[in-house]
This record gives C-alpha cells, structure tokens and sequence, in this order.
C-alpha cells in the first residue's frame, strides 16, 4: 500500500517552484551542511548522482521522485546525494537498496530527511482542533523516520559503516497563516492518498492557531516551528 500520491508530489512541487527562491531557506542550509560533509571526506567524486537538484550544486538527472527503484544500471555513480527528498518516498527501504544498487564499489550515500519531531506543534494543534470540532481526526500530515531507526535502516539497505546524525532549527512565525505559506512554498504540504480532497475550512485553521499559541507560542505570540534533519551516511563495501 502506497502513502504517497506521486501527482500531488508533482503538482505542490511544479507550484512551489515558481516561488521557492523565497521559501528554500531550510533547503539551503541542509544542502549546505551536506556540502561541508562531503568536503570533510577528503575524497574525489567522479560520477555524482543528485537527486536533490533544488539545494545541491552537484549534475543532477531526470528521476521519477517517488519511485523506489531508480531508473539506472547497477553500479553506475560513486557518489548519490539526497536532500530533503527522502520522507516522501512510498518505501524508504527499497529506495534505499536502490541507491545501494547504483553505488560502485566504495561509493557514497549522502542524504538528508525531515525527522519525526518535525513540525509536532503544527502535527498536533491541527490534531486536536480536529477533534474538537468534529470529534474525529483526518490524515493531515505525513509519518516521519524516528532517528533511531534509522542506523537500521541502512544497514538493511546494505550499506557499510553507516553514520546518523540529526540537528534541530528553530523557525518562528508570526502566524500559522505564514507558516502554513512557507511550507506550500517549500512544496511540503499534505501528499497523502487518503488526505481530505476538499479544501481545509477556515474554523479549523483558526482552532489550530489558537491551541498553537497557547500550548507552543512564545510570550509574544511568536509560533515556534521545529524541523529535524536526519543526516545519513553510508558507503558500499569496496571489497
């Protein structure tokens, strides 16, 4: 069963972009840290993959986003980049064994996903507003990769001597309104199947900001949005 609708992918990411120059900053600070990184490694990289060609400065080539299986031979790059691409794959595993596929011998994984603690306040300020309005909860917001889980991950997607880190920003907003402006801009907004079709009513987004500033807001009013970033390491065995 697939989570994800690939012509929602498509759509938001076709309508962000008109735009996303002015909504990237969260992807620009990820792929600059991806950058820093790979210049850590001291290591050349002849045959780069980048699937992230928004945020990272490296050839990139056409892909399906959302397939699991990537479209090229066995052993056919050194080197496969990926920021903040990763949470809206149908099956992160199997994408995972695809890149491994395509890696040569002691090629590199590099990537970047949003975490589990992403947005909660957002995730559970709508959750209840729902809940107290209609006494039920739609699907509103994609599952996250818990950072813990994701050493495993890798290990089963085959890659050799797998490293995880994460970081937390801290963005605030004046209003969920902007917040919710910033994400459609970004091209991150709800691509769930069994995301409501019609559109989010008013009522809702106004409950939604009023549990935010009393559970999360800062003193001001200010909204606290958090982002965690899983970076993720992994090398294919050269022998």
């Amino acid at each position: 069963m697939k989570l994800f609708d690939p012509k929602a992918y498509h759509l938001h990411h076709k309508r962000a972009k008109k735009t996303f120059h002015a909504h990237n900053f969260l992807f620009d600070h990820v792929g600059y840290e991806l950058v820093l990184r790979l210049n850590d490694l001291k290591k050349s990289f002849n045959k780069p993959l980048n699937l992230s060609p928004h945020s990272l400065p490296y050839p990139s080539l056409h892909h399906p986003s959302l397939e699991d299986d990537l479209p090229y031979p066995e052993s056919s790059f050194d080197l496969i980049l990926s920021c903040l691409q990763g949470h809206w794959v149908n099956n992160l595993l199997g994408h995972l064994k695809s890149i491994h596929r395509c890696l040569q011998k002691d090629g590199l994984f590099l990537g970047a996903l949003w975490g589990g603690q992403t947005l909660f306040e957002l995730r559970e300020s709508l959750l209840q507003a729902e809940l107290v309005l209609t006494g039920g909860a739609s699907p509103r917001m994609a599952p996250l990769l818990h950072p813990k889980d994701a050493p495993s991950l890798l290990g089963s997607g085959g890659f050799f001597m797998p490293v995880v880190d994460t970081e937390i920003i801290s963005v605030t907003y004046p209003s969920l309104r902007s917040l919710m402006k910033d994400l459609r801009g970004m091209g991150e907004t709800n691509k769930l199947y069994d995301r409501p079709k019609m559109f989010t009513p008013r009522i809702l987004f106004d409950k939604a900001e009023e549990i935010y500033k009393d559970t999360y807001g800062l003193s001001n009013g200010i909204l606290p949005a958090t982002f965690e970033v899983i970076y993720l390491t992994g090398w294919k065995y050269k022998g």
